[in-house]
């Protein structure tokens, strides 16, 4: 697959942690999506996650929330792909955009006292590292993502953003967003 063209805009909001983990904390309907993934239950940055999740978030003062939005022409989304040709495109396209936003996002946890990115699930072992360690061999770099720790990424693209989720489904969306991070204290 050659070049392919898309627009990126990019957005970002700022909450405290409590009124983030009152308004997007939806544990049981997240884990239900989170149920449905191959992944679940053999990662440690994935559901389900070994942490008081309340905690965790309310021991930040601070939630960054970063949006990459990728908007894709018509001769891109009306295109029918082989499941390897959307994985080629979604590598040269989606999955290139987010890893820009995850290197500068952990990048900058250290310019805090202390932070915390979410950008998992975490890639830095084995997939199935629950299977294979009996705890996490790299706690220190592990990230979570907002899912594995029960939080409703549809409804903070809808309240914050104003955007719709869409699921890739087998077939590219018009557009595709992904969520990343930071958590910390000033």
């Amino acid at each position: 697959m050659s070049d392919i063209e898309y627009e990126v805009k990019r957005f970002k909001k700022t909450l405290t942690t409590e009124e983030f983990f009152d308004r997007f904390y939806n544990f049981d309907l997240v884990q239900g999506y989170c149920k449905e993934c191959p992944r679940y239950d053999t990662n440690y940055s994935c559901s389900p996650v070994d942490i008081n999740i309340r905690e965790f978030i309310l021991g930040f003062d601070y939630i960054d929330l970063f949006v990459t939005q990728l908007l894709f022409e018509p001769k891109y989304y009306e295109k029918d792909y082989t499941p390897d040709e959307l994985k080629d495109f979604l590598s040269k396209s989606f999955f290139k955009e987010k890893q820009k936003v995850v290197d500068k996002v952990l990048d900058s946890e250290k310019t805090y006292t202390k932070a915390q990115s979410l950008t998992g699930p975490c890639n830095h072992c084995v997939e199935n590292c629950k299977q294979v360690y009996d705890e996490c061999i790299h706690p220190e770099i592990r990230r979570y993502s907002l899912a594995s720790l029960g939080f409703d990424s549809k409804k903070i693209l809808k309240d914050l953003f104003d955007i719709d989720l869409l699921l890739i489904n087998g077939v590219l969306p018009k557009y595709l967003n992904n969520i990343t991070s930071i958590l910390y204290k000033k």
